[in-house]
């Protein structure tokens, strides 16, 4: 019988470490899988920090196209209240992400906050940026081409500069906005597997 008591207790006691060793395991996958999350965040911060830097060259840039008159004054405060809501609406966007404390937060708040920055980011893409973009466009094009070209000047080789510029500009943006969406989208998949 004490046999059986002292298999019993031993038993119990292996029982109590196995439980141990599990707990602890999951504690360490859960702060790996924070970690792996914190550096996910720390793309979608870049590519915030990115629009701000390119809305701070904008305001710099465009007061001396203004000066040189390749631009008319309308184009220009227009495409600077542009720039800035683009700016703002960044700010709004990537705000819930940045309030975040992905150490502490629970998984459904994070995954909750990840999707809803997912889906803002390609409603973004998808609706207000064609929206704002090709009006804005054309009227640079029209400005730039037939509006102040000079006299005896073929227009197409006037608009060649800004559309490749709008090209190789749209590449970028979309480039850093495939990041932010890869990266929030990594973060949502890594909670839900």
């Amino acid at each position: 019988m004490t046999n059986n008591m002292e298999e019993l207790e031993e038993m119990r006691h292996h029982i109590a470490l196995l439980k141990e060793k599990i707990d602890s395991q999951e504690i360490v996958n859960e702060q790996l899988l924070r970690q792996t999350m914190k550096q996910k965040v720390g793309t979608i911060d870049r590519t915030g920090r990115f629009c701000y830097g390119a809305t701070i060259l904008c305001f710099l840039i465009y007061p001396l196209l203004l000066k040189t008159g390749v631009l008319s004054v309308p184009l220009s405060i227009t495409t600077c209240a542009i720039v800035l809501f683009c700016a703002l609406a960044t700010y709004y966007i990537h705000r819930p992400v940045n309030r975040t404390d992905l150490m502490t937060a629970d998984l459904v708040t994070v995954a909750h906050v990840m999707n809803k920055f997912k889906k803002q980011y390609d409603n973004w893409l998808h609706y207000v940026a064609p929206t704002l973009l090709i009006p804005w466009l054309s009227w640079v094009l029209y400005e730039m081409g037939w509006k102040n070209a000079p006299e005896g000047t073929n227009p197409l080789f006037l608009v060649l500069p800004p559309l490749v510029g709008a090209l190789i500009g749209g590449l970028i943006g979309y480039s850093y906005h495939r990041k932010a969406v890869n990266a929030a989208k990594d973060i949502i998949d890594q909670i839900n597997g």
